[in-house]
């Protein structure tokens, strides 16, 4: 009888050890940041379905920002995934687009930037961010041609762009999937992009930044906007995934 209470309490405390590890594993394990958690700006709003709403009318600008900061160290990088959802209303031409967005800037995660083309991002003046585009029609500021994937500045200028496969803007019902990393020691950004939530191998976008300080001399956020303008889609961010490696100097 003795031996059998022994037992038992050695299994409490067994499965006692494990639960605490695995508390500290899932604290320390980077993973999916929940979308009630995001700070909204300018049309956004959180569904009750669970994503969150970004545009559905003319003239929107909106923004869904991490609330927190980041510091990323000369060493440092970081792994951005999110998915979203666009779908052209009846009648309507398909406009404007999206943008996964990281930024020093003093809103904190109150920025939001420009409706129409500048996708809730472009700001028309030099500042500390970046944004990786998503463009449904043609842009007016950057003067890329209608279903663009760009990796910008906050003032109307693309550092690189591409004309993505499949179309940026996804269907009824269908989603689409990015990956965004960045290494800072090199300083290159890799964005990756498909139909599916299988991760491509070949990335669609990547370039080397030569200068990076601006944006990261500060705690960075992290987040996604849209705009709309004269026409407008229906956009969804489903999902937001993030992971910032901190590095030993």
């Amino acid at each position: 009888m003795r031996k059998s209470i022994t037992m038992r309490k050695t299994f409490r405390n067994l499965a006692l050890l494990l639960a605490v590890l695995a508390s500290l594993c899932a604290a320390a394990t980077p993973g999916s940041v929940p979308l009630s958690s995001l700070q909204l700006n300018g049309w956004a709003q959180l569904m009750s379905y669970g994503s969150i709403n970004l545009t559905n009318d003319n003239g929107q600008a909106s923004s869904a920002f991490i609330p927190t900061p980041f510091t990323l160290g000369t060493n440092d990088s970081f792994s951005a995934f999110f998915v979203y959802q666009s779908q052209q209303e009846f009648g309507q031409c398909v406009a404007d687009g999206l943008a996964f967005v990281v930024q020093s800037t003093a809103q904190g995660p109150g920025y939001l930037g420009e409706d129409g083309s500048g996708l809730g991002f472009f700001t028309g003046t030099a500042s500390p961010a970046l944004g990786v585009t998503f463009d449904y029609y043609a842009n007016q500021i950057t003067g890329t041609p209608p279903n663009a994937a760009a990796i910008a500045t906050a003032n109307g200028a693309d550092l690189v762009w591409i004309t993505p496969n499949p179309p940026a803007l996804a269907g009824a019902g269908e989603y689409r999937y990015v990956w965004v990393t960045y290494q800072r020691l090199n300083r290159i950004m890799r964005v990756y992009y498909s139909a599916t939530p299988t991760h491509p191998v070949t990335p669609l976008l990547q370039t080397a930044f030569q200068v990076d300080t601006s944006i990261f001399e500060k705690p960075v956020y992290f987040g996604i906007t849209a705009g709309t303008g004269s026409c407008y889609s229906h956009q969804d961010l489903i999902s937001l995934w993030l992971d910032v490696q901190n590095a030993p100097n």
